[in-house]
């Protein structure tokens, strides 16, 4: 009985984990992509994105921010996410010294904090006079947290200690398994025989 107990309890916990690792591992992150990686400053690009925040039923969804170089940086166009959560726009390239700069897509709630997924982010390379493009840059990345640069390796991090603590709690559920199996093998008494 008390082996039917503990099989059940460890099955349904390792249910209720794999459903949220699932449930994580399909969330949807906002993405940007530029009509070209680099250019000289008054240059037209194309930004398009997905995975924004999309009108419901009792709101509107919030304008996509597309911001110059920073978080806060000057604000070069915004975009309305469509029924299914993309955006377009365009702007010119901002006065701006050759080097790489981000282009960062912010999606506030009513807050004003970052909605889940976002900010998402994209570089690109503006070019001085006579200047090639360097090794082409992501075009399109995930998005950062507010945090810093690091962030995208704080992502990996935590999806690979998820996964270790998932391969973990399999291999406890397995000795549990394994335990609750284990039969006490009967000692049996010898009688006494007529002879002693």
């Amino acid at each position: 009985m008390k082996r039917t107990a503990a099989l059940a309890f460890s099955t349904v916990v390792l249910g209720v984990v794999a459903l949220g690792a699932t449930s994580f591992a399909c969330t949807s992150l906002a993405t940007l992509n530029l009509s070209k990686a680099s250019g000289a400053v008054g240059d037209p690009i194309t930004v398009t994105g997905s995975s924004f925040q999309v009108s419901t039923a009792e709101a509107a969804a919030p304008p996509v921010v597309l911001h110059w170089n920073a978080l806060d940086g000057p604000v070069v166009a915004q975009a309305v996410p469509d029924s299914a959560g993309n955006v377009a726009a365009s702007f010119a390239i901002p006065d701006s010294q050759p080097g790489t700069y981000v282009l960062v897509a912010r999606q506030l709630d009513a807050e004003g904090k970052d909605r889940y997924g976002t900010p998402a982010r994209a570089a690109f390379q503006v070019l001085g006079a006579g200047t090639q493009p360097i090794a082409a840059p992501a075009v399109s990345s995930r998005p950062f947290s507010t945090a810093g640069s690091g962030s995208s390796s704080a992502v990996t991090l935590a999806l690979g200690l998820g996964t270790l603590g998932l391969v973990l709690f399999g291999a406890g559920f397995m000795a549990v398994v394994r335990q609750t199996r284990r039969q006490p093998v009967p000692v049996t008494a010898e009688a006494p025989s007529a002879k002693d």
